[in-house]
């Protein structure tokens, strides 16, 4: 089964060092199928943030996807946030801003919601979204398809009115179509996952959102630093939240859900390690 280590929200300028090098260690040492990354890399979009950010990157394991966030647009430079919004992005971490992997069993596409003009909330183009189509419609039958964006597509069971992607009913409406199975995203700084239907009545196919905690950063929701590591098969998911302690990540929660006549349906209750 592919196991995808999803992280968030590093946002270097307000990280916590230590949870940082225990970020490191806990990735080698669980060895995932692919590292994901949905945006956030630093706190303002600075030259110097962008340099922590970038060799930071190259020491987490591969192979590796990696989206923008809100944060790696400039805040205060109008010239470059409205012409150049994630010119620093590219030079440092990516320059594909909607990055595609591929293996023998899931197709994980990620796509730029960060926009120049807003500096906090974010949707997807319908050029992005052909193009979204036009892959997942390719993909060989039986291939788990993903798709990460940095802002979520619902919002936490804590607060409702927390920012997702703007048109979330009608880009739900056009991913349906395509048959994509989970949507990773941060964000919010907070862990939780569901299927989307719990939120957006209109969705007419149970997709699973599973949305990441902030990994490193000091700007924490009330929630310790965190990722989320996904286990994953056509008919099977399990989302094991691992936390930091003060010492080291563990896991703390874990979430089984089972397609069963084509619905995400949660197993049992949440289990705290």
């Amino acid at each position: 089964m592919p196991m995808i280590a999803h992280i968030s929200d590093l946002h270097f300028g307000r990280i916590d060092p230590p949870v940082a090098e225990g970020l490191v260690e806990d990735l080698h040492r669980c060895a995932p199928s692919l590292l994901v990354v949905s945006g956030d890399f630093t706190q303002r979009a600075g030259r110097g943030q962008y340099s922590q950010a970038a060799p930071y990157l190259k020491r987490l394991p591969t192979p590796q996807l990696v989206v923008p966030g809100n944060h790696d647009v400039p805040a205060y430079n109008i010239v470059s946030r409205m012409f150049f919004p994630l010119g620093r992005y590219r030079d440092h971490i990516a320059a594909d801003l909607n990055p595609v992997y591929q293996d023998a069993q899931m197709l994980v596409i990620g796509v730029n919601t960060a926009r120049g003009f807003t500096q906090k909330s974010g949707w997807i183009r319908q050029a992005q979204m052909v193009e979204i189509r036009r892959r997942f419609t390719a993909a060989p039958a039986g291939m788990i398809k993903v798709l990460v964006t940095h802002h979520p597509f619902i919002p936490s069971p804590r607060d409702l009115r927390g920012d997702v992607v703007r048109g979330a009913p009608r880009a739900l409406a056009q991913l349906e179509q395509c048959g994509v199975d989970l949507l990773l995203a941060g964000h919010l700084h907070l862990a939780y996952n569901d299927d989307v239907r719990s939120f957006h009545k209109s969705a007419q196919r149970s997709v699973l959102s599973i949305q990441a905690g902030t990994a490193t950063s000091t700007r924490r929701r009330g929630e310790a630093n965190a990722y989320n590591w996904i286990t994953m098969s056509p008919d099977l998911v399990i989302v094991a939240v691992r936390t930091w302690n003060g010492r080291t990540f563990r896991e703390s929660r874990v979430t089984r859900y089972r397609r069963v006549d084509h619905v995400w349906t949660r197993e049992a209750r949440e289990v705290s390690v």
